[in-house]
């Protein structure tokens, strides 16, 4: 066990207004402890390390540090300009620190090369990831091989894989601790799920027993304390008086008795909730009326340059096969987006005809404020009701949720709601841009299972390892100009 104290935290409870954030009864944080933090949007991670760093207070709890933690925050406006001239090399931005425009990736990486400039005991690191091509992505993974100790919110559960030893979940209020990297956590959490799932056979079928031996004994107190037809009450009280074994009343008596002992048993057995489990879904693909061709899309000889005269395409060629879901790779500024720009404007890239494109953009447009959920999805819907509800649930929308406004939801949620729309839609191909921006790590996932059962054919850009190797059967890698299948 480490002996060096960094951080203790004590009772924490966070609350905006009415609405309780998270509860964090004790939380110990040592030298060599490399946490992940993990969760939902708004949870309260943010929260969490705002509080573990000192920049916010707790308002019930205590928090004590026995070294200064250096904090890296997910919107942080400036660039340091302190960062050595080796940690700016190891993280490819050297030359780049000074400029007046760097892109969203170059801030990024300058604010990390300031970061690991000095060697710091103890880093709270919030989403480092954002704005990070895979490079970039590798590393900080490189890097952080050299931190000691860390407590780390991502949603790349790669990186939450190769760097932590603990992990930190904020759900439904509480904060649990797991030890092992992700995919232990994960492991864990599908163990939890299976003995639950056990615990609350054991429970409905001890309940269903309990309630069979209920009825019966109150049917056969009802049967035994029944006098005869044709018997008087004066004959019956005569009966029960003179009767020279247990009475038919008192047996009826003691049978109710016993069914009340039953009751009791039944009202008191600790109620044990079934698992969550998703739905199922049962799309009617053919409703797209999708192409049979063997290849959806193809560009031959595609070449294309900027006014500026950059080039981003030279005589490039790529097929995108029926069914296929490929993953589309390269560094930003690889030309991706550019791509899908080409492919939307189908002169360069062409599509066979029956297939019908349906595309995903983060500024989310299509959306109607004043629409519920429920009612945005079935605005674009050729599928029935009950197929978009599945979905939508799938997606981690509640029963309540698909009453709400469009106008309410948040960032994550609108982007949840983008995808169930395209999903039911018309589309049977799909070109999705960075689908997993902005997500948390339970959307990610739900978005992986989602996709990985469509039936159509799908291109995506993805820097997320994890969901490429999850969803993607194909993958194609821009570079050089040229689109290169591997």
């Amino acid at each position: 066990m480490n002996s060096n104290l960094y951080l203790s935290a004590d009772h924490l409870s966070v609350s905006f207004g009415d609405r309780k954030l998270f509860d964090l009864e004790r939380l110990r944080i040592y030298e060599g402890d490399r946490v992940g933090l993990v969760g939902l949007n708004g949870s309260g991670k943010t929260t969490l390390l705002h509080l573990l760093s000192g920049s916010l207070q707790p308002e019930e709890g205590t928090v004590k540090r026995f070294c200064t933690p250096f904090y890296f925050q997910q919107f942080a406006d400036s660039l340091e300009a302190d960062a050595s001239p080796e940690a700016l090399s190891r993280l490819g931005v050297q030359g780049v620190q000074g400029q007046t425009a760097v892109s969203g990736g170059e801030a990024e990486r300058l604010r990390l090369a300031e970061m690991f400039s000095d060697d710091r005991a103890f880093l709270l690191l919030d989403e480092p990831t954002s704005n990070l091509d895979r490079e970039g992505i590798r590393l900080l993974d490189e890097r952080l091989r050299n931190v000691q100790t860390f407590v780390l919110v991502s949603h790349d559960r790669t990186l939450l894989n190769h760097q932590c030893n603990r992990i930190l979940e904020i759900e439904q209020g509480t904060v649990t601790a797991y030890d092992g990297n992700y995919d232990d956590y994960v492991l864990q959490k599908q163990q939890a799920k299976a003995r639950a799932m056990i615990e609350y056979e054991q429970y409905t079928e001890e309940m269903s027993r309990l309630k069979n031996v209920y009825q019966k004994k109150k049917e056969k107190a009802r049967q035994i304390a029944h006098k005869p037809r044709g018997m008087s009450n004066s004959e019956a009280k005569v009966r029960e008086f003179t009767a020279s074994h247990r009475s038919p009343v008192s047996k009826a008596q003691m049978l109710e008795r016993s069914a009340r002992n039953v009751q009791q048993r039944m009202e008191h057995m600790e109620v044990k909730e079934k698992p969550r489990e998703l739905p199922v879904i049962y799309p009617d693909f053919q409703l797209t009326d999708p192409p049979q061709n063997r290849i959806i899309l193809q560009a031959e000889r595609l070449s294309f340059a900027y006014p500026n005269g950059r080039v981003i395409f030279d005589d490039a060629f790529f097929q995108l096969p029926r069914g296929s879901r490929t993953a589309l790779l390269g560094p930003n500024g690889a030309g991706k987006t550019t791509l899908f720009h080409l492919i939307r404007q189908g002169e360069l890239v062409r599509s066979v005809p029956k297939a019908r494109l349906g595309f995903f953009h983060q500024d989310l447009s299509g959306l109607r404020e004043k629409d519920t959920v429920l009612e945005s999805v079935m605005r674009e819907s050729v599928q029935k009701e009950g197929v978009a509800r599945s979905v939508l649930a799938r997606l981690l929308f509640s029963a309540r949720d698909i009453g709400k406004p469009v106008s309410v939801l948040s960032g994550g949620e609108k982007i949840r709601l983008s995808f169930a729309r395209l999903f039911v839609s018309v589309a049977n191909v799909l070109i999705l841009d960075e689908p997993t921006n902005y997500l948390d790590i339970p959307s990610v996932e739900a978005l992986e299972k989602l996709f990985s059962e469509y039936e159509g054919t799908m291109l995506f850009a993805s820097h997320d390892d994890a969901f490429v190797n999850a969803v993607a059967t194909d993958r194609l890698v821009i570079g050089n100009h040229k689109i290169t299948p591997v």
